[in-house]
């Protein structure tokens, strides 16, 4: 018997595709409704939002599972395509495309062969990228092996099993792409009085929007695990309230209370801290000589299991900065830098000017492979109890 699934479902043809340390569903699209409301209603179905395990979608339970990755050819010249990305809440019904994710990004040029938008050259095909949501451009170069991106090499992330092909890219110009300035309050150190308790921050957008404090300002000694500051008492409420405040600084919501609904993801808050010693989620030690600075992401309100390789390229261009807070724990400055994080370390390629005017690019290494392609299938909305 041949049953015909799509009688009762619509089916959404895409790839579930692993960028990183991320992992994401990529499409067209031309595959969702064009409304925007009646969109994000078919993508919270179909990852299975609101729900805490998903359990009933393509939602992976974890923000760095939880991604949407729309892709088209790019009406723009010197480019070959364009991207918008979309957080996907978990349990939240939120889809915020505020923001931007490194991770996915390093596979829209896997995508773009994939999907035929790119002829591949091998051993390496450079594809020109350009993010709809941080209005930047990337160029990626993918590794190609019998005509299709290759999934084997000998490159190592921290956070991923085993090793792939090493994919680089480089952000050209990220400063200000979401909010217009690299230093959107103007100044490179703002004081939030939040519950009473005063804090400074640094709010830095580049490649995406980030809030930076010191580890030491709450407690921390900034080498903590997640499940560690998971079970700090109120830590995690006091970093979204600081966060709301600052979204509230950036006149991006009214009342800071309103930040966890209408603006989960941007921008990241992180705490940083001078290099250290530690021992990593993965049992394996971190050397303070070996980094440049140590730091702890939050994601949409929980403690991120590594750091967001957008989070990771605004603090590297963070600490070129002078006077703000990453700029005042790096340890030195070269054309690189290396941050601790809980699985380990990742290192960003940054332009050596200190001048925040003069960052002309970030860049970083990431593997990325595809792991699924075919149809994703979802209700219709209004059967849907």
């Amino acid at each position: 018997m041949v049953f015909d699934t799509a009688t009762l479902q619509h089916g959404v043809e895409g790839y579930l595709i692993r960028g990183g340390t991320s992992k994401g569903f990529f499409t067209s699209p031309d595959t969702l409704p064009s409304d925007p409301d009646e969109r994000d209603e078919v993508i919270l179905e179909l990852f299975g939002s609101p729900d805490p395990l998903q359990a009933d979608g393509l939602g992976g339970t974890h923000t760095h599972t939880s991604k949407l990755m729309l892709i088209d050819e790019a009406d723009r010249s010197n480019i070959d395509v364009a991207y918008e990305y979309a957080q996907v809440g978990i349990s939240n019904p939120t889809v915020d495309w505020t923001g931007n994710c490194g991770n996915l990004v390093s596979a829209v040029g896997l995508y773009a062969i994939l999907e035929g938008y790119v002829t591949p050259v091998e051993p390496m095909t450079t594809v020109r990228i350009y993010s709809e949501n941080t209005d930047s451009i990337i160029e990626q170069e993918v590794p190609v092996a019998e005509g299709e991106p290759n999934p084997y090499g000998s490159y190592r992330i921290d956070g991923v099993p085993g090793t792939g092909a090493r994919i680089q890219s480089r952000y050209l110009e990220p400063g200000g792409g979401i909010l217009g300035a690299t230093l959107p309050t103007g100044s490179p150190v703002d004081e939030l009085v939040v519950d009473g308790e005063s804090y400074d921050v640094s709010i830095v957008d580049a490649t995406n929007v980030t809030v930076f404090l010191r580890a030491a300002d709450l407690g921390l000694t900034g080498t903590e695990s997640p499940a560690e500051l998971e079970a700090v008492d109120g830590l995690l409420e006091q970093l979204e309230h600081i966060r709301g405040q600052a979204c509230m600084e950036l006149g991006l919501i009214d009342d800071p209370a309103n930040a966890v609904d209408h603006r989960p993801t941007m921008p990241f808050i992180a705490v940083v801290s001078a290099p250290q010693s530690y021992e990593t989620t993965t049992e394996t030690t971190v050397t303070a000589s070996d980094l440049d600075v140590t730091a702890r992401m939050i994601s949409t309100q929980r403690p991120h299991h590594a750091y967001a390789t957008t989070g990771a390229m605004c603090l590297a261009a963070a600490t070129r900065i002078p006077r703000t807070v990453p700029h005042e724990v790096i340890s030195e400055f070269n054309d690189k830098v290396r941050i601790g994080h809980p699985k380990g370390a990742i290192t960003i390629g940054v332009d050596t000017a200190q001048n925040a005017d003069s960052i002309r690019y970030v860049s970083i290494g990431r593997t990325a492979r595809l792991l699924m392609s075919g149809t994703a299938f979802y209700r219709d909305l209004e059967r849907v109890n």
